[in-house]
Order: C-alpha cells, then structure tokens, then sequence
C-alpha cells in the first residue's frame, strides 16, 4: 500500500495512556491516512470514514468480548470485532462504566 499524504493523528486525538487501545477525537477526524506513535510505536492507520469529534477510533484491532481501554481504564467491551482505524461507539461497544 502507497501512503501518498500521512497526517499526524496526535494532531486530532487525545491518548492519554500506553495501554489505551481507542484515542478520542478531539475534532471531526477526517477519513484517510495518519502516523501515530502512540506508545513509542510508529504505526499507520487508515481511517475508512470520518469520525466526529468526542468519538473514539480504534488504534489496533479488538476483538469481540476484548476490554476497550480509554485513558488507561477499561471503559467498556467490544460486542463486535472492530478493525483498527475504525469508530468505536455504542454501535459496536458496551459500557463498563
């Protein structure tokens, strides 16, 4: 895959936690390529759609029944399996809080 334009997704989220799996859109997130180097670790991720601000996406995949961590807390579990890059939201979570 040729990545032609890569933002910096720290520019749009807030991670506040090396164990958190979803960032929080600080603003309306623009569908496309970023690098993040969330946790140390330069990754890529594609996000498919744009996602509002206040909603999470998904830093890695989580899998259906996996602990989604926000802040380094576990604030809910997935219902479904949410590929990386992808919202996460009450559509394809439950709260644990």
């Amino acid at each position: 895959m040729v990545i032609s334009q890569r933002r910096n997704l720290a520019d749009y989220v807030i991670i506040l936690s090396d164990k958190d799996n979803v960032a929080t859109a600080l603003v309306d997130l623009p569908a496309g390529d970023y690098i993040s180097d969330a946790g140390g670790n330069k990754t890529e991720i594609t996000i498919p759609e744009d996602i509002r601000a206040g909603f999470k996406v998904a830093l890695s995949d989580i899998g259906r029944a996996e602990p989604i961590y926000k802040y380094g807390y576990v604030i809910g579990l997935a219902t479904a399996d949410i590929k990386k890059g992808h919202c996460v939201h009450v559509h394809n979570m439950i709260s644990a809080v």
